[in-house]
C-alpha cells in the first residue's frame, strides 16, 4: 500500500501502530543483515512486515469504510459527500470572480474572470445586460486584448441581429 495523505487523518492509535510496526520491520531487517548467522531475525522482520501490511489492509479496507458508513447512518449524511459549505455555489463563484475584477489582479486573471462572469450572466443567470457590462468594463481596462475584442465583436453582432428582428 502506498501512503496516502489525508488532511482529515489525525495522528492516533492507528498511526502509532503503523509507525511502530514499520520501524520494527526496518530495524529487524538491519539487525538480520548485520547478524547473518541467525535466520530467525529475517523471519522476525518478515513477520513484522506482514503485520504492518495486515494492519494497513484492515484499517484501509475494513475499519475506515465501516466507520464512515456508521457515521453516515448516524448523522444522516451521504457517503463521500463533501461537508456543507465545502463546494462553492453560484453566488460564491460570482463573488469570487467579481473580487478579482474589483481588487485589480493581474491582467490575465482579470480577463479570465471577466470571461467567466460574462458566461455565467449570459447563460446561467440569463442576464445579457449584466454580461455586456462585464465585457465593457474589462474592455475599458484592456482595449487591445484580442481575446476580449473577439467577445465584443460577437456581442455586437448579437445586438445587431436582435435589433433587426
Amino acid at each position: 500500500m502506498s501512503p496516502v495523505y489525508r488532511p482529515s487523518h489525525h495522528v492516533g492509535v492507528s498511526t502509532a501502530v503503523r509507525g511502530i510496526l514499520g520501524t520494527a520491520t526496518v530495524g529487524l531487517l538491519v539487525v538480520a543483515l548485520l547478524v547473518r548467522d541467525d535466520p530467525r531475525w529475517f523471519a522476525l522482520s518478515g513477520t513484522c512486515g506482514m503485520l504492518w501490511w495486515g494492519w494497513d489492509l484492515l484499517m484501509e479496507y475494513v475499519v475506515t469504510p465501516l466507520g464512515d458508513w456508521i457515521m453516515a447512518v448516524i448523522t444522516g449524511g451521504a457517503l463521500d459527500s463533501p461537508p456543507p459549505g465545502a463546494r462553492p455555489d453560484l453566488a460564491d463563484t460570482i463573488k469570487f470572480l467579481e473580487g478579482h475584477l474589483e481588487r485589480g489582479a493581474s491582467p490575465r486573471v482579470e480577463m479570465n474572470a471577466a470571461i467567466r462572469l460574462e458566461e455565467i450572466f449570459r447563460t446561467v443567470k440569463q442576464n445579457p445586460e449584466r454580461a455586456r457590462r462585464v465585457v465593457d468594463t474589462i474592455l475599458e481596462r484592456y482595449p487591445d486584448a484580442p481575446k476580449l475584442k473577439c467577445m465584443r465583436t460577437a456581442r455586437q453582432k448579437e445586438l445587431e441581429s436582435a435589433e433587426g428582428i
